[in-house]
């Protein structure tokens, strides 16, 4: 199943990030809600739900641009269950197990589901995700197709338990800053979540790494990624270019960097891995990862070539720094990480070993 979703998502992977505006027909498949939740049980993908009314200009436009842009429409077709939900109407609806209605109270009479929701901030065009682990997220406003890009990978790609959605958005942009230079959007960031990416971890190929020099050898972290995974580019420029992170790694550590669908055959600590067919994991990725092929991945290996850790997951700066503490200064031999973060300062910098 987790090879599936390899393969799946390498076939899949692209967004337009320098989108313009469209003014065509949307050619996104739309879904009554009821139908997209039955249809999510049997197979499970996010669902994102547009929720409009008919006297909603903004969300006639988005219609015409942001869901007719065919890079975003196809995404939204191939990684989600899309609905559109009419705010106003009248019909009753079922939702996971609990009727809906419009009592019709007001000028603008709101369907209960729609407070639901909303969780009762009204305001149109809204955009509703809920992700493969059925978390919530409501974004309100119209979106040009910059703007929904990072959120439809946030969610498609299931970072709500890693990061939140502000960091990964201002993360995305600095990892593709032309899509935001018309509006100088990229300049509104709050300063707390603008990343530094000025740092440059120097990369390693497989083959590099050696034990033979054991008085100066170090520990391995092996950073697994994919040219479709969109969070792999996002960490690499923000995560690993931050500065502190990657003094700490080029010190410490042998770096290695691996797309994980690559072909060429390669040599690391003695043994021989190859690739295994177009649009198919490497063995390497195989091998380290232990068959859990979710993007992006990293490994921890020690300086006698001994395998650690292995972690599947976005990790930002924030949750990458203690990390590093915790192999450095070897608290694996006498403690769980767990227990290792209630004794640090989670914002506290790599020590030396």
């Amino acid at each position: 199943m987790k090879q599936l979703l390899f393969i799946l998502l390498l076939s899949l992977s692209f967004l337009n990030i320098d989108a313009q505006y469209t003014v065509a027909p949307s050619t996104i498949k739309w879904y009554d809600i009821e139908k997209a939740f039955e249809l999510n049980k049997k197979n499970p993908r996010p669902i994102l739900i547009d929720v409009y009314t008919d006297w909603c200009s903004w969300c006639k436009f988005m219609m015409k641009t942001t869901f007719a842009n065919k890079g975003i429409a196809n995404y939204i077709n191939t990684h989600f269950y899309p609905v559109r939900f009419n705010a106003e109407t009248m019909d009753t609806i079922e939702f996971q197990g609990k009727k809906y209605y419009n009592r019709n109270v007001g000028h603008h009479p709101t369907h209960d589901l729609a407070n639901e929701l909303l969780d009762g901030r009204i305001s149109y065009p809204t955009i509703v995700y809920f992700d493969r682990s059925g978390k919530k997220i409501i974004d309100p406003g119209y979106k040009e197709s910059k703007d929904i890009e990072p959120v439809l990978v946030y969610t498609v790609e299931n970072l709500s338990n890693f990061v939140s959605l502000q960091e990964f958005r201002a993360d995305f942009m600095f990892t593709f800053p032309k899509a935001f230079e018309n509006d100088h959007s990229i300049f509104k960031i709050p300063r707390e979540l603008k990343p530094d990416t000025l740092g440059a971890v120097q990369w390693k190929k497989p083959e590099e790494i050696s034990l033979t020099k054991k008085k100066k050898a170090k520990a391995t972290l092996i950073f697994f990624y994919t040219d479709w995974c969109i969070s792999c580019k996002v960490m690499e420029k923000t995560t690993f270019g931050n500065q502190k992170i990657s003094n700490t790694l080029n010190e410490y550590f042998n770096v290695v960097k691996f797309d994980a669908a690559s072909q060429e055959p390669i040599i690391f600590l003695g043994k021989q891995y190859k690739g295994t067919g177009a649009g198919k994991p490497h063995e390497f990725a195989h091998a380290l990862l232990q068959n859990d092929l979710r993007m992006p991945a990293i490994v921890f290996i020690d300086a006698a070539g001994k395998p650690l850790s292995k972690l599947n997951a976005f990790i930002s700066v924030t949750n990458l720094n203690p990390m590093l503490q915790f192999f450095l200064q070897k608290k694996y031999e006498t403690i769980s990480y767990t227990d290792f973060l209630k004794t640090i300062n989670n914002n506290s910098s790599p020590q030396t070993p």
